[in-house]
């Protein structure tokens, strides 16, 4: 079951990225060409927003069904680099690049158009989701 979770969590990710980056894209477009907000890039957001959640969702279950989590203390974790870096601060940086979309949802949601803040949380957030992806993520992406 793990096996399957940890599978869903990887191909999740991939579509989780692609939407923030579009979302990243469309919201500094339209805060370049001061134009209203539209249904298109409300949809966009409200994807990228169920999909970022769903995806946290997947590792909080992963998370506390981990192995290694099962069987390595905190403190010991703490210790060694891989395991903080999967363990404590991917999931860290993945819950604020959520509660940071989840913010930008809301401002397009309210807003007529796209402020500098809106497109920096977006921007903040993508860059978050990039600098935290595991090495393993990547390898596997461009060898596939």
């Amino acid at each position: 079951m793990y096996l399957i979770l940890k599978n869903i969590h990887h191909y999740v990710g991939m579509a989780t990225l692609v939407f923030i980056l579009l979302l990243t894209v469309v919201t500094f477009i339209y805060y370049l060409q001061e134009r209203s907000t539209s249904k298109q890039i409300k949809k966009i957001s409200l994807f990228s927003l169920i999909i970022t959640h769903t995806q946290i969702v997947l590792g909080v279950i992963l998370y506390f069904s981990s192995p290694i989590f099962q069987n390595i203390s905190m403190k010991d974790m703490m210790g060694i680099p891989q395991l903080r870096q999967t363990y404590v601060e991917h999931p860290v940086s993945m819950i604020i690049a959520a509660i940071l979309l989840t913010i930008v949802n809301i401002k397009i949601k309210k807003s007529s158009k796209i402020t500098f803040s809106t497109t920096l949380m977006a921007a903040i957030s993508l860059a978050l989701v990039i600098g935290m992806i595991p090495k393993a993520f990547w390898n596997s992406f461009i060898l596939s």
